[in-house]
């Protein structure tokens, strides 16, 4: 067996891994499971396009493509048709994981979790409720449950938290309305950065290290850079040590 041979069997595991399926029974694992947890499955998802990257070169390591030179996130019909559903509701960072690994993430910019729960607030099916720290949390509406979306009680680093989960009817309705997300994920990122810190916004920061959401996935929810967000962690005396980028 060559290097690159090994390479691609580790890769192999690193995706059934992140996408929660064990990889010498091909069977899903359990939802207890620390594999489950959204910042295991970032690391191993951003390990495993790092090591797509060094197959692609022939087993050389390659300077990644920046995220301003990717192309805008774009899935063709025949790739939306390989969209893998599993047998338990997925959170929309799952979903949404699960999306871009049907491109090349090399060379093209990645789907949003910001930009699906967009589409669907402003679809009436989830709403934002308002916390007693004053932090917003989705959660799905009446037409929202009917379709398919409800929440589930998970365990992160820092406890227990209330996550929304979307079974394969609710996943198939965001297939449907890809191009209306797609078309929100290509508006600007950072459109906040600069801007004074809120009380809210705060409150979100909170909460999101409670429930083990990255830097990322807080970068895209604020609509701030990764740098701000870690800055105002540290400044709020947060933990970021350990979150994926």
């Amino acid at each position: 067996m060559t290097e690159l041979d090994i390479m691609h069997h580790a890769k192999d595991y690193l995706d059934k891994l992140a996408r929660g399926i064990d990889p010498l029974t091909d069977l899903e694992v359990s939802e207890l499971d620390v594999v489950r947890k959204a910042r295991i499955s970032r690391c191993l998802t951003y390990v495993s396009d790092v090591l797509r990257r060094v197959i692609e070169n022939g087993g050389i390591q390659v300077r990644p493509v920046k995220n301003s030179e990717k192309a805008p996130f774009a899935l063709p019909l025949a790739a939306r048709a390989r969209y893998p559903f599993g047998d338990w509701p997925a959170t929309v960072s799952v979903i949404a994981q699960r999306l871009n690994e049907l491109t090349d993430q090399n060379t093209m910019q990645r789907l949003k979790t910001t930009s699906i729960t967009w589409f669907l607030l402003q679809a009436g099916l989830l709403f934002e409720e308002i916390g007693p720290s004053g932090n917003k949390n989705k959660r799905p509406t009446e037409a929202g449950r009917k379709l398919g979306i409800s929440t589930a009680e998970r365990t992160g680093q820092n406890g227990t938290y209330t996550a929304v989960v979307y079974d394969q009817k609710a996943q198939r309705f965001i297939l449907d309305n890809l191009d209306a997300i797609i078309a929100r994920n290509a508006e600007p990122l950072h459109e906040n950065q600069g801007k004074p810190w809120t009380p809210e916004e705060d409150a979100y920061l909170r909460q999101a290290v409670q429930a083990g959401v990255g830097v990322k996935e807080m970068s895209d929810t604020l609509k701030r850079s990764r740098a701000g967000v870690r800055a105002r962690l540290e400044k709020l005396g947060l933990d970021a040590k350990g979150f994926p980028v």
